[in-house]
């Protein structure tokens, strides 16, 4: 039953794959197509040992995404230049693709600037402004570290609070990202401070001294090259549904925007929303500070787009691994 499930699902990638390609080339309205990337790491980076499906891809598969889509004619542009032809009532090319980066990891520039560079392909970076620079290390992947490396800890009182959410010995990789999601029930700063009562009773779960988010200077290297840009991704990934009080609010929006332009990262005109949250008052703070911003929504963005809503598509090893996934993903129904 395994294999023709799997044989049907390839058969249905195939089929979306080739629909794809028509539309793509048969495309004449102008059309920006916004594609999303997280973490950039080689297939044997042991960083991937505790970090989320849908989080990688290998800078192979980055590198073949880039090829596949000159040769279908997509015109590269950077996505602050694109909104601003817009704007000016330019010609816009037909299709016109732009590349994004969330979280501002250190891999960004490691792996997948060597990727642009050789291309001249720009790209915009959303950065979490009080997280880069520094040693920090985002929540979920601190979990997956305790329940795929130190789960002989799970018993100990300080890790009580994560064994009502599913935390249990001998998880699968799988299983353990399900206990991420179901700590989503709480909000980031909850998380984050019982992550920090429980590396302080335990030592030894903390993370090892590797950086994981870029430093000021990879940040200026690639500012100072041409390709690269940066966004907000607010001060710290704090889901902004998740934040009960307006300061709280504004701090992460228009706080992250101040540090940005403090760190000499100007211009910083595109905001982009942690885990795709959105609320009316935050959508009301970004839209007074930011010229545009994206979201989580899959979709073609064209010329007539509302700026503050823009659609993307998010690649991984899962979805863009090999070019027919990473076709078919642009096509695929749903959200």
């Amino acid at each position: 039953m395994n294999v023709l499930k799997q044989t049907a699902k390839q058969c249905f990638n195939y089929t979306l794959a080739t629909f794809a390609l028509i539309k793509l080339r048969l495309q004449r309205t102008p059309t920006l197509l916004i594609l999303t990337y997280h973490r950039i790491l080689p297939a044997s980076a042991p960083e991937r040992a505790t970090e989320q499906p849908g989080m990688a891809l290998t800078p192979e598969s980055l590198d073949a995404h880039l090829r596949l889509l000159r040769k279908l004619g997509a015109e590269f542009v950077s996505l602050d230049g694109w909104l601003q032809s817009r704007h000016k009532a330019e010609a816009l090319p037909r299709l016109a693709v732009a590349v994004t980066f969330d979280d501002g990891w250190q891999d960004n520039y490691q792996h997948a600037f060597p990727v642009l560079r050789q291309h001249q392909v720009p790209a915009t970076i959303f950065l979490v402004s009080r997280r880069v620079n520094t040693p920090w290390q985002f929540w979920p992947e601190r979990i997956l570290n305790i329940l795929l490396n130190h789960d002989q800890e799970l018993d100990h009182p300080a890790l009580a609070w994560l064994r009502e959410f599913g935390g249990t010995r001998n998880l699968t990789s799988d299983q353990a990202n399900g206990v991420i999601e179901n700590l989503k029930q709480l909000d980031d700063e909850t998380i984050e401070a019982r992550l920090e009562e429980a590396e302080s009773a335990i030592p030894t779960l903390r993370i090892s001294d590797q950086r994981f988010l870029l430093n000021k200077d990879e940040m200026e290297q690639m500012r100072d090259s041409g390709l690269i840009d940066f966004g907000a991704h607010t001060r710290h990934h704090y889901r902004l549904n998740h934040l009960k009080e307006a300061g709280s609010l504004e701090s992460e929006i228009c706080g992250s925007l101040k540090d940005l332009k403090a760190d000499g990262l100007s211009p910083v005109n595109i905001f982009c929303y942690p885990n795709g949250n959105i609320t009316a008052a935050g959508e009301q703070l970004v839209s007074d500070n930011f010229q545009a911003a994206c979201t989580t929504q899959r979709g073609w963005n064209t010329a007539g787009v509302q700026p503050h809503l823009l659609s993307r598509f998010s690649f991984h090893d899962g979805n863009g691994g090999t070019n027919a996934g990473f076709l078919a993903t642009l096509v695929r129904p749903g959200q």
